[in-house]
């Protein structure tokens, strides 16, 4: 995981070498940096690590666990300055839309709301698009309490390996996504708690261009197909809130078709691989 996620933050930062990088670029590449080396545990870093685990034995140790999952908001937010370094504010949203006029014959995230504007159907499906968060923290979590620290580590090996796959995306090819460009689904049920809730959720957090593909279906799908593996029996509870978040995201007007097909195909790709990756990190 250490090797991960210090290849991830040398790749991501490598955005700020292009010409179009925001005043903060000096902090972006000192942090990957840093972080990069703590991980690794390079010289002068290693003392640092060797330091905190005489001192803190169990902290440290918790920490080495857990510390990509906690960084998942941070890593989330600063992919708005990384795509702005190297787009400038320029997105692919016309090159998603055309594709979705050529596979659907239209526009889903506009028509499906527009199509059944049910309240409890509606709610449903925020409720699932909500659950994402349960979805990403949830099975580490239990195996973690279980005891089970290799599979939570196979566990937390996989979803980042996902959410790293997606993010690159994010950085190097940003697509809005429907909710920048159109009005959100209207009508009855707007009034509903669940879909109130979520709106203001994405409102206050989330980062323009980071919709194709999407990342909440490929990691929703991802953690589904680990569940299979560690734990059979949460496994068909999270393929049905993962089936409810993919249509929730593009009912909702929140990604296009395409974005959840694509994170569909990507995630489940990619948390395929990532026993084979591990081993070649492992080994390296």
């Amino acid at each position: 995981m250490d090797r991960l996620f210090a290849l991830y933050m040398l790749v991501s930062v490598a955005a700020v070498a292009f010409p179009h990088r925001t005043a903060v670029w000096p902090l972006l590449l000192v942090a990957h940096l840093v972080a990069a080396g703590l991980a690794l545990g390079v010289p002068p870093f290693d003392r640092v690590r060797a330091g905190l685990s005489r001192r803190w034995p169990r902290a440290a140790s918790a920490a080495a666990d857990w510390y990509p999952l906690a960084l998942i908001p941070l890593l989330y937010a600063e992919l708005v300055p990384l795509n702005l370094a190297v787009w400038d504010g320029h997105y692919f949203d016309t090159l998603i839309l055309g594709v979705e006029e050529r596979i659907f014959g239209g526009q889903p995230s506009r028509e499906l709301a527009a199509a059944a504007p049910w309240l409890p159907l509606s709610e449903a499906l925020h409720g699932a698009y909500l659950s994402y968060y349960f979805l990403i923290y949830g099975p580490p979590l239990i195996l973690y309490l279980q005891g089970r620290r290799e599979a939570f580590r196979q566990v937390v090996f996989g979803v980042m390996l996902v959410f790293f796959a997606h993010y690159l995306f994010f950085i190097y090819l940003p697509v809005q996504g429907p909710r920048y460009l159109f009005p959100a689904p209207g009508g009855a049920i707007a009034a509903g708690p669940l879909y109130q809730l979520t709106h203001a959720v994405l409102e206050a957090g989330s980062s323009q261009g980071a919709a194709f593909p999407s990342s909440h279906v490929g990691v929703a799908f991802a953690q589904t197909a680990l569940a299979v593996r560690y734990l059979p029996r949460l496994a068909p509870w999270l393929a049905l809130l993962s089936t409810g978040l993919a249509v929730g995201a593009v009912y909702g007007g929140f990604h296009y078709a395409t974005d959840a097909v694509a994170g569909f195909v990507l995630g489940l790709t990619v948390v395929g691989v990532a026993p084979k990756l591990a081993r070649i990190l492992g080994s390296a």
